[in-house]
């Protein structure tokens, strides 16, 4: 397996968790030139989904390995396996490996990584935040998908598009971000302006029929998109 770093408007790392997954609107199958990852349990949302699966990392405790033939198993194939007692959640096996491996940086999509339990949610969502990692897709962007809404990280300087009609939300992850601008036909128009982490000025904001552009400067920022009616979002990173 080769490392890869192309710019693609899809996700081009797919990583599927052990949760519930909640995104009913993915491809019959993966856009051109993904890699498609699975932490333990994960790896029951690609038998499900019939998706191939390029590297498989956990401690096998959710996914037997008497169900490795059930996998649609990629060209060249590993299945990493650890001890279950240990320090890392199965994702944090993972993650390291998929910036080292395939995009650094790059649009890393996460499934099946919320809901079910809030303490693997909020680990989740740490996660990309923490020290060793977060320098390593700075520039790139981490979406986690759910049923209703996606959860981006985005780390400046960086700009996201962000859906017509839709609700969002502006969270500091880490100290204050900014300058931040939102152009377009957003609700609430931002200029070169700072959010600072602990406020919550940026929440509760939405796009009309132009939607909206977001710039990041300097900072990171978590980005919650959600359709105003609500239904299962519609694959569209």
């Amino acid at each position: 397996m080769t490392k890869i770093a192309t710019a693609s408007p899809w996700p081009l790392i797919w990583i599927f968790l052990n949760g519930p997954n909640k995104a009913t609107k993915l491809p019959e199958t993966p856009p051109d030139n993904s890699w498609i990852l699975a932490a333990d349990g994960g790896a029951n949302h690609l038998i499900d989904l019939g998706w191939p699966i390029h590297l498989l990392v956990g401690d096998l405790d959710s996914f037997p390995e008497s169900d490795l033939p059930k996998l649609n198993q990629a060209p060249g194939f590993e299945a990493l396996t650890f001890p279950k007692e240990k320090d890392e959640t199965d994702f944090e096996l993972l993650l390291p490996l998929a910036l080292e491996r395939f995009a650094a940086p790059s649009q890393i999509a996460v499934v099946a990584g919320l809901g079910g339990r809030w303490d693997m949610t909020m680990a989740n969502l740490l996660l990309p935040w923490a020290a060793p990692y977060r320098g390593r897709w700075k520039g790139g962007r981490i979406v986690f998908y759910d049923g209703t809404e996606k959860i981006y990280c985005l780390q400046g300087p960086t700009e996201l598009a962000i859906a017509p009609n839709s609700h969002f939300s502006l969270i500091p992850a880490l100290g204050s971000a900014g300058p931040i601008s939102l152009w377009g036909d957003p609700a609430y128009p931002l200029n070169n302006g700072r959010l600072v982490w602990g406020h919550t000025r940026g929440l509760s904001n939405e796009t009309g029929p132009q939607g909206a552009v977001l710039t990041l400067a300097r900072g990171t920022l978590v980005v919650t998109v959600a359709e105003k009616e609500l239904t299962p979002v519609k694959f569209n990173p």
